[in-house]
């Protein structure tokens, strides 16, 4: 039996990122009870102390973030991995309520394949898998439909007030990644369809949203790239010493496009953006395996819905300093 209590002390008031129980039967076949993260964003499940940047990319705002729910998972030795599991239901890019507000579920699951995992070849670093979601949606609110932001955290597009989820929302995303030595590259792609309603007017329809992104990085000081970051340095920073710990550069480009029925019955053009593009750079310093630090740069531009007047280009620049014990 493990278990997982994760606190988030960031904003006004304290908060439960994870809470959940883990039946291990076998590396096979573990049974997890709680909240954790929906097992479809490549990115979004990797540990924050893992990510190459600071703020996720446009994938991850299509994809749900921790929900409340009952999942299978297991690890093969053949370099298979997979996670199927009955949860709430969190809208795109968002955590699900604690509570299930409309009483409809969500069916996820994902499958991702390292085949030459164990193998000392090329191929070694290869991981590629594909997963999806189901499930119903029924109300209006930040519960139900997503609000879709930039890499600075600011709001670019969110439904019309009068607008409601109604009927199946359905996710499916390939994604791959590969690191060999020093380099490292991550991509994916998502599809999110939603069924939307605004009883009120009398009108319905199916809305797909997509995004994908491409994050490369090397590490400068010879260190192994991988999904978990520099694991250890091979020189820990020290004072008064010959350490400096590990660099790595990184570089990421991605594009969420917002389907074009949206406008203008669905979303308000002048308000809501039809797509965001752009690219960031970013430098991580691994003075310790416990001890990082970073800082990124973005530039995101614009399209905007129906001749509506374009937003100007965001420019920002992000630095983190990360403690994990």
């Amino acid at each position: 039996v493990g278990f997982r209590l994760n606190a988030q002390f960031a904003g006004d008031s304290a908060t439960i990122n994870d809470a959940y129980v883990d039946l291990k039967f076998d590396p096979r076949a573990t049974l997890r009870v709680g909240k954790t993260k929906s097992p479809i964003g490549l990115e979004r499940l990797q540990s924050s102390s893992s990510t190459a940047a600071i703020e996720l990319g446009f994938p991850s705002e299509l994809a749900p973030g921790r929900d409340v729910g009952v999942q299978l998972q297991g690890d093969f030795k053949s370099g298979a991995s997979y996670a199927l599991g009955i949860y709430n239901g969190a809208p795109d890019g968002r955590d699900g309520a604690t509570a299930n507000p409309d009483d409809d579920f969500e069916v996820a699951g994902r499958i991702f394949l390292e085949p030459w995992k164990n193998d000392a070849n090329a191929l070694s670093g290869l991981g590629f898998g594909l997963a999806a979601s189901t499930g119903g949606k029924h109300g209006n609110g930040n519960n139900f439909l997503p609000r879709y932001r930039t890499p600075g955290q600011v709001q670019v597009f969110n439904y019309l007030s009068d607008v409601n989820a109604d009927g199946t929302q359905t996710r499916i995303s390939p994604q791959a990644y590969f690191y060999r030595g020093r380099f490292g590259l991550l991509g994916e792609y998502i599809v999110s369809r939603q069924d939307v309603a605004a009883p009120a007017r009398g009108i319905e329809d199916t809305l797909s949203n997509r995004a994908w992104q491409l994050l490369g990085g090397m590490v400068l000081t010879g260190e192994d790239a991988s999904y978990k970051g520099v694991v250890k340095p091979n020189h820990p920073f020290t004072l008064n010493g010959p350490g400096w710990g590990a660099f790595e550069l990184v570089a990421r480009y991605g594009r969420l496009t917002i389907d074009d029925d949206a406008f203008p019955l669905y979303a308000d053009p002048a308000k809501a953006v039809s797509a965001e593009h752009g690219w960031g750079l970013g430098l991580n310093w691994y003075l310790t395996s416990n001890f990082k630090l970073v800082a990124n740069y973005t530039q995101t531009s614009f399209d905007a819905a129906l001749g509506a007047t374009e937003r100007e280009d965001e420019k920002a620049f992000f630095t983190r300093a990360q403690f994990s014990f």
